[in-house]
């Protein structure tokens, strides 16, 4: 399954079973414990990095009706989430330094849809719109999603090249509520000077929640 097939399939998150609620306290406290203070770089992204970034976020854009709300701010890439992905992964697969998107990278990210946003601020937009709670107090189904959809916070990690500059490797997630979202690693390959996705692994649907108003550092 592509990272664009799990993009649409994310309702069914709503589907999951308590234990998932379990897995999912787990797995935030391990993602906290690993992205504890990284430091945010006082670089831009490379027109390379946006150019992987824009191929990931296709998945997300294709109906052109919902603002995407994208976080401004990476994560590290987490070797947990490339465990799924072969040998490829780099020596410095767990650095702490991340990047900050900026208002003039949303060109080149592919859509005039993407709206960045606080992870913090919008975490609690999403925490209003969960569709669980939504649904608990008798809004339809289908309403509860849209909405929980409609306030979502798409989430990328740092990006790793291998040694030949031909491979990289990035994860994304999208969160909508406590029970809705979805996520996974994408390997990505550079044919004929442009940059594709070759596999998704490590996917996930409503088990990780990403950690929102972590202290940074700034200016490495």
């Amino acid at each position: 399954m592509t990272h664009m097939q799990c993009g649409k399939q994310w309702n069914q998150g709503l589907a999951i079973g308590v234990f998932v609620g379990l897995f999912t306290l787990s797995s935030f406290a391990f993602c906290q414990q690993q992205n504890a203070h990284p430091t945010i770089s006082d670089k831009p992204l490379s027109a390379e990095q946006l150019e992987i970034y824009a191929a990931v976020l296709r998945g997300w854009m294709n109906d052109g009706k919902h603002t995407l709300h994208l976080a401004d701010l990476t994560i590290p890439l987490d070797k947990e989430d490339t465990k799924d992905c072969g040998k490829f992964p780099p020596a410095d697969i767990n650095s702490v330094t991340v990047h900050r998107f900026r208002q003039q990278d949303i060109a080149s990210l592919g859509s005039s849809m993407i709206r960045l946003v606080d992870p913090e601020v919008q975490s609690r937009e999403i925490q209003r719109n969960d569709p669980g709670k939504a649904i608990q107090n008798g809004t339809s189904v289908d309403e509860a999603v849209e909405n929980g959809y409609a306030h979502g916070l798409v989430t990328l990690s740092e990006i790793r090249f291998d040694q030949s500059h031909t491979h990289a490797i990035v994860w994304y997630g999208f969160r909508c509520g406590g029970l809705c979202g979805n996520g996974g690693t994408v390997l990505m390959e550079k044919k004929d000077g442009k940059w594709r996705e070759e596999k998704s692994c490590s996917i996930w649907m409503s088990k990780r929640q990403m950690t929102p108003g972590l202290p940074f550092a700034e200016g490495s």
